[in-house]
């Protein structure tokens, strides 16, 4: 109880503080390492010989996204920058730096059922979330689960990593892929990680999951939004340790975040559009000062990337954000949520237990709000989906704030611990090797948002991302009192609807 206590406390200074936003929500740089955007997105056939000329090294190009990334000696990196910014084939030049995963609370009170059927924690009331966007519906309202599970519909998670002996990851993964480079230059060689496709932070999977869990016998305990969707696992983010230790934690790593590079999610979007996704999943991101040098170079990489992933077909989704921030003054930026062609997701709580942030709460109805932690402001255009806020309940069949999901238990066949050493690794938060948690954030909204749009693609497999996307905005409920409306898969795969016809109507572009 004093855990739990103690836990609510620093989550209630945090939203208290949201307002005064702190610097650590806008990513360190790296020195010397740089991210060059190229005119109409085209890397010059030269661009490692005006690299090697101005003192630095080409290491990644980005073909497909017109962008390069270029290391400098840290001694002339200002002289090195400012040479290939003079090239006129460049766009701009900015420095790479750190992008985390939202950080999501957990309620480590709470315990899955320790002998269960498969999907238990879909049917019942723990299962809220999947079941508010996605599901069966009921013999009266039909859900989108009567026309569609999203067989054949690629949903890529940006993130962590994956389990992948998951029950309810394996049978959906087919493809593992990672971007991280431990390499000391990075400034991210992480103790606390291997830097494999296995999730070693518990983020990724507990994201993945919700998107497109497995469903059936042969599975686990939950039920993503589109379970017969394949998952892309790209590993974009590594467990880092935390600035926090102690004597029962020296290194960190028990309570570290997921943390990554902006050139890593870059290469990721890459990486799925070369496997084909249909949908690009992210829950992570950076806040951008625009009255920096930076800012505006910024933005513009990302709208350069994720147009050119749209323009191959791909449907961009991710988080708005958890620090409680009003992104309508618009000095700042969430990216990639504000980035060209990308929905964002801003979080919503379960109407069957309101909001309410006392240490003492318990469930009660109430109307569907925007929670306390979640990012908001016109400018992000979003769209809402279930990301929980208090009470939680350690009783899995009873309503709960809060969303079951799977988490991770690390490489196979190892116990908890620093990956440096034999037969160890990391898995789910600071729980240890645990396959199951119960957890709010926006991180949860994206991947909800991704499984109803894999839904949609599926129904309506002709259709452009565009119109995937017009659907999902036509398609959505609104919440009183709230400038956001809340994904709604049921609606949106019913082509004939009324308002949805000048979607079907339209012409694909």
């Amino acid at each position: 109880m004093l855990r739990y206590f103690l836990f609510r406390t620093l989550s209630l200074l945090t939203f208290l503080c949201a307002s005064a936003l702190s610097q650590t929500s806008i990513g360190r740089v790296i020195p010397g390492r740089f991210i060059v955007t190229y005119r109409n997105g085209a890397i010059p056939g030269a661009a490692e010989v005006v690299a090697h000329n101005a003192g630095a090294r080409l290491l990644q190009r980005h073909e497909r996204l017109g962008i390069a990334i270029v290391q400098a000696p840290l001694k002339s990196a200002a002289e090195v920058r400012s040479s290939l910014a003079a090239d006129p084939s460049v766009a701009s030049v900015v420095e790479d730096r750190v992008v985390d995963a939202y950080a999501v609370h957990i309620n480590a009170a709470a315990a899955p059922p320790s002998a269960a059927t498969p999907d238990a924690l879909y049917n019942g009331p723990q299962g809220w979330a999947v079941q508010q966007v996605g599901g069966y519906g009921s013999a009266t309202v039909p859900g989108p689960w009567n026309v569609t599970t999203g067989t054949g519909i690629r949903i890529a998670i940006l993130d962590s990593g994956v389990d992948g002996t998951h029950p309810d990851i394996a049978p959906n993964l087919a493809i593992n892929l990672t971007e991280i480079d431990q390499s000391p230059v990075t400034g991210l060689p992480s103790a606390c990680d291997d830097g494999s496709p296995q999730d070693q932070q518990g983020h990724g999977t507990w994201s993945a999951s919700l998107a497109a869990a497995a469903a059936g016998s042969n599975s686990g305990l939950v039920v993503g939004v589109a379970p017969g969707a394949t998952l892309l696992n790209i590993k974009v983010l590594e467990r880092m340790p935390s600035a926090t230790t102690s004597t029962s934690d020296p290194t960190g790593c028990n309570n570290g975040q997921a943390s990554g590079l902006l050139s890593w999610v870059l290469a990721g979007i890459e990486d799925a559009v070369r496997q084909h996704a249909d949908i690009i999943s992210m829950s992570l991101g950076t806040l951008v000062d625009m009255t920096t040098g930076d800012g505006a170079g910024l933005k513009a990489t990302f709208d350069q990337v994720t147009h050119a992933a749209a323009d191959a077909g791909a449907i961009l989704i991710a988080s708005a954000g958890n620090d409680g921030f009003n992104l309508g003054n618009q000095r700042y930026l969430e990216l990639p949520a504000q980035a060209r062609d990308v929905l964002a997701i801003v979080a919503s709580t379960n109407p069957a237990c309101a909001e309410n942030l006392a240490v003492t709460a318990t469930c009660v109805p109430g109307p569907i709000t925007l929670p306390y932690y979640s990012n908001f402001g016109v400018p992000l255009n979003a769209l809402a989906a279930p990301g929980g806020s208090y009470p939680p309940s350690p009783d899995t069949l009873a309503a709960s704030g809060w969303i079951w999901g799977a988490c991770s238990q690390g490489q196979p066949a190892t116990t908890s611990g620093v990956p440096s050493v034999p037969g160890q690794s990391f898995g789910c938060f600071g729980l240890g090797h645990a396959a199951y948690v119960q957890a709010m954030g926006t991180s949860a909204s994206a991947p909800l948002a991704a499984g109803a749009a894999a839904l949609i693609r599926a129904a309506n497999p002709t259709w452009s991302a565009a119109m995937v996307i017009a659907a999902l905005r036509s398609s959505a409920t609104g919440i009183p009192n709230l400038p956001f409306s809340q994904a709604n898969a049921a609606a949106a795969i019913t082509p004939k609807s009324p308002h949805l016809q000048h979607i079907v109507d339209a012409p694909q572009r």
